[in-house]
């Protein structure tokens, strides 16, 4: 019996850069199949609340041509440039609609970029799914650029539809698809810092939080260079966030600073390519600090486990708080120095706190949302198996892993009040507003443990719709800001988990609404761990 050998040829460097491309069109089928209900809901709420926001603005804050001359003037000399602006151009209801809300709408389309990037890269290695997929004719790039694909039909998506919402409101066509096309410059943008996060870090949440990092930089940014003109300083241009308000819609407008955050969105998706290409899968570039041999003795009981868990999540969003405290505590005396009828015989300083500690729980709600989401995580990747598998019961799991994030949640606005009193007694120089901007944060903390207490209850009672807890949310804080300004029914704002404790005047304590709201939490919960002992445990 005889062999014959022969020389393999080698791949040329077309017909290899294709191979690691092979099978991208099934990744991009597969992505939108999952997410046709995410993406549909993050491209809808968007898109809603274009006209939602302008008629909000148009009937509480700018009814008259008066009070558009008064807002617009406010925002071009105080510290609300900070959080919104900068106004280009002419006053119109149109202009002010962008001052003070254009920012949100780029925020929001960063922030549903990084969540997709994250879930179809860093998540699918950690889960083990990417190494089952790799296993099939699939390339080594194809799943990240299955997901960059995804990102570019999603951002095509909201700037069509966001171009509709604001031709709807009275925008001529270019300046709406301007508007459109900054929200898909500024998210495709960040998609790409979310590329590179992924191939960083190890774990998904590590890399949303670095894309966090960056994306609450740019904030910082765009605030400090509004601060330094009216139309934005050079500390403007340094942030991606600026270079889309700086396209100067309904004013000089400019389609070019778009390209700046297109250039830099390739450079980073090359950036991305290249790390992928020198790491194996489920690894990170960041090495992962090795574990002690054996667990101190604090760390043998499911409380301390749990703290171990989400201690750094708590540290991340105490850090958080504390900057963005200080930051908008510091324009409490701008605030207090407005001077307009529009404010006339109010404390509009005292009323500027008030709302940023409603604020607060907003910010808090979203922290318990995610480390109840968390918990579930565990249980599908069967990663509480062993625990429950030795003396630990699934009432002391369940219990210790809540009240970790309820000490959390009412920690971490104790951290925001303090950073926010702080800003606010060194801007207006009243010492006293520490201590009250503190009590303020602290008083509200039941209505973030019934927020904590709805995905618990869904835990245990349905799991598997667990994620509607969001909507509990989102739905509780816009019955509260904007019920009023809709002239909705008092009985149908009180739906909101969130307008049972006043937040103005500053500090108010209402004891009845505060024992129903503990007591409504402590039952939701109770509720959960009930469905929780009589259900199977789910997995994969």
């Amino acid at each position: 019996m005889t062999t014959t050998v022969t020389r393999a040829r080698g791949r040329t460097g077309s017909s290899a850069a294709s191979s690691h491309l092979t099978g991208t069109g099934a990744m991009v089928r597969l992505a939108l199949r999952r997410d046709r209900i995410k993406l549909t809901i993050w491209l809808v709420a968007i898109t809603a609340l274009v006209p939602r926001f302008y008629y909000a603005a148009v009937s509480a804050v700018v009814p008259t041509p008066q009070a558009l001359a008064e807002a617009s003037q406010m925002i071009r000399v105080s510290f609300m440039r900070v959080l919104g602006g900068p106004l280009f151009g002419e006053v119109t209801t149109q202009s002010y609609f962008l001052a003070a809300y254009w920012v949100e709408f780029l925020l929001a389309a960063a922030i549903m970029n990084m969540m997709l990037m994250t879930r179809h890269t860093r998540a699918e290695e950690q889960t083990g799914r990417a190494e089952l997929i790799r296993a099939a004719v699939v390339g080594r790039h194809a799943q990240l650029t299955g997901a960059l694909v995804v990102a570019v039909i999603s951002n095509v998506a909201l700037a069509a539809l966001t171009t509709a919402a604001t031709i709807g409101i009275g925008f001529p066509t270019g300046s709406a698809l301007l508007f459109g096309a900054s929200l898909a410059a500024t998210g495709l943008l960040f998609a790409g810092v979310t590329a590179v996060t992924a191939q960083v870090t190890e774990h998904p949440r590590g890399a949303n939080g670095l894309a966090g990092i960056v994306l609450f930089t740019a904030w910082l940014l765009r605030g400090a260079g509004a601060l330094q003109s009216p139309e934005g300083g050079p500390l403007f241009w340094l942030s991606p966030i600026g270079w889309s308000q700086q396209t100067r819609v309904l004013a000089d407008e400019r389609w070019w600073p778009l390209g700046l955050s297109v250039l830099l969105a390739g450079l980073l998706v090359a950036g991305a390519y290249s790390l992928a290409s020198r790491r194996d899968l489920g690894a990170s570039l960041m090495a992962p600090r090795p574990g002690r041999a054996s667990a101190p003795s604090w760390l043998r009981s499911p409380f301390t486990l749990a703290l171990r868990l989400q201690q750094a999540a708590i540290l991340a969003w105490g850090a958080a708080f504390l900057a963005v405290g200080l930051v908008l505590g510091a324009m409490t005396g701008g605030m207090a120095e407005t001077d307009l009828p529009i404010f006339s015989g109010a404390d509009f300083g005292r009323a500027w706190i008030s709302l940023m500690v409603f604020t607060g729980s907003l910010y808090t709600g979203v922290f318990v949302v995610l480390s109840v989401l968390r918990l579930r995580s565990e249980e599908v990747r069967g990663r509480i198996a062993p625990v429950l598998a030795g003396p630990t019961g699934r009432s002391t799991w369940y219990w210790s892993s809540l009240l970790v994030t309820a000490l959390a949640a009412v920690v971490l606005p104790v951290v925001y009040g303090a950073a926010l009193g702080i800003g606010a007694a060194l801007s207006t120089g009243e010492p006293g507003l520490v201590g009250e901007v503190t009590w303020a944060s602290l008083i509200r903390a039941p209505e973030v443990l019934v927020l904590l207490a709805v995905p618990a209850a869904l835990l245990g009672l349905a799991p598997r719709a667990v994620n509607a807890a969001w909507a509990v949310l989102v739905y509780s804080g816009f019955m509260q800001v904007l019920g009023s300004y809709m002239n909705l029914p008092g009985w149908l704002v009180n739906t909101s988990v969130l307008s049972h404790l006043p937040w103005h005047p500053l500090g108010s304590f209402a004891p009845v609404a505060t024992v129903v709201l503990t007591v409504l939490a402590a039952a939701l919960t109770i509720l959960g761990l009930y469905g929780l002992r009589r259900r199977d445990l789910t997995s994969g």
